[in-house]
């Protein structure tokens, strides 16, 4: 009769993708070997490709990490009491780091949106992917929906469209900055700068136009500088900033 096997299925899981995510810290997002990952995490290459089929699974994989691990955070703040407008705000005065799982997380996501990368992958993985992104999506339209519902929010016209307006809208220039902010980054790095994990200061260019677009929606309460700095405080004394 054979031995029981020794760890179960989502044990080999965590094992292969904590090994993965030691491998490319130690290497790189293109450089890592799924024989290397096989090394780390002391499993056979049979137990490997039983939960991945590739290094694009990989990825996927990880991806999907970090999208529960910041919708969990997400859910955190959005759990506070706060104004909706304040709540959007703390999403922006977060520190970096404290949404980071691995500190590839932004090379990571780029790859996971790129098409070679998704062809390549198993259909099992980016399900499990697109479901997570989604999960974080749901977390903001179940609290944008909240305050129209709740009269926080007025809106004229279709609840659904506007919502999805000022979502797009406040995620269109978070992702800007940090954007721009890699490529300022880029023409540091020879001196150790390293300004992505730095969170926002309350009166970035960023956070008052932020505050100019969230108040161009009718709010009961707008966001002002006194609701700013109060959330820069809560985010303080959660360990979030």
């Amino acid at each position: 009769m054979a031995p029981a096997p020794k760890y179960s299925p989502q044990e080999q899981e965590e094992m292969i993708l904590n090994a993965a995510a030691e491998c490319i810290a130690d290497t790189s997002l293109l450089d890592f070997t799924m024989s290397s990952i096989s090394k780390a995490a002391k499993l056979s290459m049979g137990s490997i490709y039983k939960h991945v089929q590739c290094k694009e699974d990989i990825i996927f994989a990880l991806a999907t990490r970090v999208f529960h691990y910041q919708s969990n955070i997400f859910k955190q703040i959005l759990a506070m009491d706060l104004t909706t407008p304040e709540k959007i705000a703390a999403i922006a005065l977060l520190n970096p780091t404290k949404i980071q799982v691995y500190p590839f997380d932004s090379q990571l996501e780029s790859f996971a949106a790129n098409d070679l990368v998704i062809s390549r992958a198993s259909s099992l993985w980016t399900d499990k992917m697109i479901k997570a992104n989604e999960e974080c999506e749901k977390v903001f339209n179940k609290c944008m929906h909240q305050a129209a519902y709740s009269g926080e929010l007025t809106l004229n016209g279709s609840t659904d469209q506007m919502i999805e307006e000022i979502n797009l809208g406040c995620w269109a220039l978070l992702m800007g900055y940090q954007y721009v902010g890699r490529i300022v980054q880029i023409r540091h790095i020879s001196d150790g700068t390293d300004s992505l994990n730095e969170p926002l200061a309350i009166d970035a260019p960023a956070i008052r136009s932020l505050q100019r677009l969230i108040n161009s929606y009718q709010w009961q309460t707008s966001l002002d500088s006194n609701g700013i700095s109060k959330v820069a405080n809560l985010l303080i004394e959660q360990n979030l900033r």
